[in-house]
């Protein structure tokens, strides 16, 4: 097996090649003048499973052109079987036609892998996971909630309860909430399909002078998150903290999260930003073992 360091995931993968004891194979990259990019296998990868860590965060469409490249070139020198690492996996908010005429993004982008070689994709948290049967491609999706909730744990919470909000909110909830030994709910959100724009609503949950753990897979603008926190201030909670698995953070929305009154901001690895302090390395590196 050997272990290909995207551009956009040398951190991890060096993470990860370390808890599995593989060396990284080297690759050569580079960046032409008009922006195009360069790759050469210097290692020999004829037979060999190739494990491509390259995570399509930001910009999104050059992580993709690249991780397509990547696994072209290394099925073209003979590559047995290509498992992307994409750690987020980009353009899963698109996930169905909401609207007459729309492209579902997330169909085009994985049928556009699977004809650059990909043979298995290995994600985690998933932004649509519902979309995985449909996939031409085999995707293993693995939930980092655990060890998320796992580094909250060290923050002194008092009569916590964790929060999550959308659909998926429940089940993300109950994940931290199991670790946390805490009580835990949803946070009813409603999307206006022509403006984006988002209502939350507590309902029943009762968070006054409780310690409140919002968790969500993704926060990229930080709208959604930002009105929760709002309304979670209304009801009375009394701290505030905010974890994410993917901390995308467009438009200075961890500033946002923060002024309007979020104690703390966790996030993981799966994409690089300053508020990674936990890792999900570990659950790659489990994964790839049973490769």
């Amino acid at each position: 097996m050997k272990l290909v360091p995207g551009p956009a995931s040398i951190e991890l993968a060096i993470k990860v090649s370390g808890i599995l004891g593989l060396r990284l194979t080297d690759l050569e990259h580079k960046t032409f003048p008009d922006g195009e990019s360069y790759f050469r296998y210097v290692d020999c990868v004829e037979n060999d499973v190739v494990v491509i860590f390259q995570g399509t965060h930001p910009p999104q469409d050059k992580h993709i052109l690249q991780l397509c490249l990547l696994s072209s070139g290394a099925k073209d020198l003979g590559a047995s079987r290509v498992v992307a690492v994409v750690p987020y996996l980009a353009y899963a908010k698109q996930d169905r036609r909401f609207k007459e005429g729309e492209v579902v993004s997330i169909d085009v982008v994985l049928g556009i892998l699977k004809q650059s070689g990909v043979d298995k994709i290995l994600t985690v948290n998933m932004h649509a996971p519902w979309i995985i049967d449909k996939s031409p491609v085999p995707i293993e999706n693995l939930d980092a909630i655990g060890v998320l909730a796992s580094y909250i744990t060290r923050m002194n919470l008092k009569n916590p309860i964790v929060l999550a909000p959308g659909k998926k909110g429940e089940d993300m909830s109950a994940a931290a909430a199991k670790v946390l030994n805490a009580d835990y709910g949803t946070i009813k959100t409603k999307r206006d399909i022509n403006t984006g724009a988002v209502e939350v609503s507590l309902e029943d949950v009762n968070v006054k002078d409780r310690d409140v753990v919002v968790v969500d897979d993704m926060i990229s603008t930080g709208g959604t998150i930002v009105k929760s926190i709002n309304a979670l201030k209304s009801a009375g909670a009394r701290r505030i903290l905010v974890g994410c698995v993917h901390a995308i953070m467009v438009n200075d929305a961890d500033k946002k999260i923060l002024s309007s009154g979020a104690d703390a901001i966790v996030a993981t690895d799966a994409v690089p930003n300053k508020y990674a302090f936990v890792s999900v390395a570990g659950l790659l590196a489990e994964s790839l073992r049973k490769l």
